[in-house]
Parts: structure tokens; C-alpha cells; sequence
């Protein structure tokens, strides 16, 4: 199914490496002109560079000035906002009795708490053009795994903000629909402690519970995200799109 957003105007979190900057890319070959968000500028600029459709952000989504940044620059560059896909996250993976408070505080401020409030910021935009968001959210949001509690609960969090912002929204025009990724190729465990070896166990553990038995690609969302910011998906809001490998089964 060739789908195309020629003219949207979208924004996308998290896209200097991973599902982010797949999306980002896939987003701009559909015809969309798109800006990417993130920390570090040598990544955002690797990203840029896949299309020319693409321009970046640095920005911090835990800095309530960085979140105004990213608004005033979608109007300045963009000239309004179509689309919105909250993708940035953080996953640690670590038992509860080890969970620092630090890392619990920067799992929400990153997963739950920063997504709450660039999404409030930008639906002046999105009332204006009658657009969409799409969450990136979890396929731990609603099957949980051992020694990840906190992203767990984050990304619930997450699913459950689009399922009531779909009902608030929907006489706005607005949809809201949710990808819930399971294991994909990313770097989002980088930031995590965890030795080699208990990386390596991580895995095989994850990889089990997986009934296709690999971890997925980021094109492989991507494509998802893509259909749900399309008029393909004009009728579907509130939805929660498992691309996980068959984990949600």
C-alpha cells in the first residue's frame, strides 16, 4: 500500500538514531516536511541528512524552555504542525530493589512526563489543522517484564494518556492512536548499567518471550507509525498497534 503525506507537516522526538530517525525518514519520503527533536546534534544532524525534507531541533523535552523552543520553531519553520509522534525514551532495566530515585525520576521525566507536556504545548497547532499524534510507546506497557517496572509503568502511563486524549480530542478533529514497539534493534539501552553478560542474558530472555524469536527493526515501526499519520488511518483513533513480534498473543 503506497501511502503518501505530501504537504503534512510533522514532528518527530527522539529521531537522531533508532525507531526515531526511521520514522523521520520515512515520514519525508511520504512527502512530509519534517522536524526532529533530540539532545545530541551530531546524531539530529546524521538524520537531517537522509532527506531534505528533514531539518533539526536541539532540544531537551525535560526543560520546560526547550519545550517552547520546539513550539515556536514549528511555527516559524513549519508554519503549523499536522503531525506529532512523542517517540523519545529512555529504558532502564533494573531490579526494583536497585532502582535509584534519580532513575525512576528521569524514566517519567523522559517517557511520561515530557510527552504530557509537548503535546499540551503543541495542540494550539493541532486544533488548527485538525492533525494527529502518535505515541511510540511499549509493548511493556501492557505485558510488563521482570527487572523493567519503571519503564513498564512510564510507558503505561503513556498508552493511557492517548486513550483519554483520543475521547477528549476527538470532536476537535484530532486523532490519537498508539504504537506499542517490542523488541527492536535500537540503541535505547545504552544508558543503562547493566554488565555485557547481563546484557547478553537480557536479551535471550526478551528474544524468548518473543513468539517470532528475533528483535524487530526500526522500519519495521516506522511503516506503523507512517499508516496512523496518514488519511489511510482517518477513521482510527484511540488504537493500540502491537508491533512486537506476536508478544502481545
Amino acid at each position: 500500500m503506497d501511502i503518501k503525506i505530501t504537504g503534512k507537516r510533522a514532528i518527530v522526538t527522539g529521531a537522531g538514531t533508532g525507531i526515531g530517525r526511521a520514522i523521520a525518514q520515512e515520514l519525508a519520503e511520504a512527502g512530509a516536511k519534517v522536524l526532529v527533536i533530540g539532545r545530541t546534534e551530531s546524531t539530529l544532524k546524521e538524520t537531517a541528512s537522509l532527506h531534505q525534507e528533514i531539518d533539526y531541533l536541539v532540544a531537551d523535552l525535560d526543560r520546560n524552555g526547550d519545550i517552547e523552543k520546539i513550539v515556536q520553531t514549528a511555527q516559524k519553520k513549519l508554519k503549523g504542525l499536522d503531525v506529532l509522534v512523542n517517540n523519545a525514551g529512555w529504558a532502564p532495566v533494573t531490579p526494583i530493589g536497585s532502582v535509584k530515585p534519580q532513575e525512576f525520576k528521569a524514566a517519567f521525566d523522559t517517557n511520561t512526563r515530557a510527552v504530557f507536556l509537548l503535546t499540551q504545548a503543541l495542540l494550539p497547532l493541532l486544533k488548527e489543522s485538525k492533525g494527529n499524534i502518535v505515541n511510540v510507546s511499549s509493548s511493556a506497557a501492557t505485558r510488563p517484564v521482570p527487572t523493567m517496572s519503571v519503564y513498564s509503568g512510564s510507558k503505561a502511563a503513556v498508552n493511557a494518556f492517548a486513550n483519554a486524549w483520543a475521547k477528549e480530542l476527538a470532536p476537535l478533529g484530532i486523532r490519537v492512536n498508539t504504537i506499542n514497539p517490542g523488541p527492536i534493534e535500537t540503541p535505547i539501552y545504552d544508558k543503562t548499567e547493566l554488565s555485557a553478560e547481563e546484557m547478553k542474558a537480557h536479551r535471550k530472555k526478551v528474544t524468548d518471550m518473543t513468539p517470532l524469536a528475533r528483535f524487530g527493526k526500526p522500519k519495521e515501526v516506522s511503516g506503523a507509525v507512517l499508516f496512523l499519520a496518514s488519511d489511510k488511518a482517518s477513521f482510527i483513533t484511540g488504537a493500540e498497534l502491537a508491533v512486537d513480534g506476536g508478544q502481545a498473543l
